[in-house]
């Protein structure tokens, strides 16, 4: 089984640096033949990620978030994985929707409205796994914070997983992609898929359907980068059975238990030990 990674979560927001079209989503990547000769990653300095696209200018998670942040130099586009009640791996932050879509104003969804126990407290809102793809297409994102460009919001749909992929691959240089399981206890409480497969199933089917593989810095890894983050040990370690892809066990605040396990993490001792060193087996 890989080793799983030890690191506290650092995130890099690529910010709107200028000189682009008006329009970020006019962007023809569909047009581009994923297997030309590409520049490959540079892999002498750290890498720039960008969490959750260039989300300073255009909202979060959307596919012209993602497209300006390659734009603008990012080695990696993240994202956060959740599923809908169909089953459908979708590129959302939080398990409910109204932080970021619509869906307050949308009247023939406001009987959805639920309060399901979430990593241990009560939570009320409309929740992604209470709506189909389809359903989930409908909405249109905004911005997360009044403070940052508003003029884009309204203008993009939620991306799903497959989606997300076909932005990295369809570049013109090679970019990584830095997904995240996002709350699996949660999902997998909610959503069932044929065959008694779970959540972690399904994320890790996605990868490998578009070639996602191998070891860190191998030639698999080298054309198509990838690291898989989460919160939740259990996921990762799971997950290890069935991809050697490296993988990263995310960190909040030491008082705040894992997802999965229950425990907190208050000797950060183990969680930075070889934080400083190459990736290891």
């Amino acid at each position: 089984m890989d080793c799983l990674w030890h690191a506290s979560v650092i995130a890099l927001v690529l910010l709107f640096l200028g000189g682009s079209d008006a329009n970020p989503a006019a962007r023809r990547h569909g047009q581009l033949d994923v297997n030309h000769k590409k520049q490959p990653l540079q892999t002498s300095r750290p890498y720039n990620i960008a969490h959750r696209g260039s989300n300073g200018e255009i909202p979060e998670e959307t596919s012209a978030a993602y497209l300006r942040a390659i734009e603008e130099g990012a080695d990696f586009i993240e994202t956060d994985i959740l599923a809908s009640k169909d089953g459908h791996l979708i590129c959302f932050h939080d398990v409910t929707l109204e932080n970021t879509t619509d869906i307050g104003n949308r009247t023939e969804f406001a009987a959805r409205k639920r309060t399901y126990e979430v990593q241990g407290a009560n939570m009320t809102g409309w929740f992604v796994v209470d709506f189909t793809l389809r359903e989930l297409k409908s909405l249109r994102v905004k911005q997360r914070y009044d403070f940052r460009d508003q003029q884009y919001n309204w203008k993009y749909d939620i991306l799903t997983f497959d989606e997300f992929i076909l932005i990295a691959l369809h570049a013109d240089r090679v970019v990584g992609v830095y997904p995240e399981i996002k709350s699996p206890i949660f999902i997998n409480q909610h959503v069932k898929w044929s065959g008694g497969k779970k959540f972690e199933d399904k994320f890790v089917e996605t990868l490998l359907k578009y070639g996602y593989k191998g070891k860190y810095m191998s030639e698999d890894w080298l054309k198509k980068p990838l690291f898989i983050q989460s919160f939740a040990p259990t996921s990762l370690i799971y997950i290890s059975n069935m991809t050697n892809a490296p993988k990263l066990l995310l960190i909040d605040e030491t008082t705040v238990p894992t997802q999965d396990t229950n425990q907190e993490v208050r000797n950060w001792d183990w969680a930075m030990e070889g934080y400083n060193h190459s990736p290891r087996e």
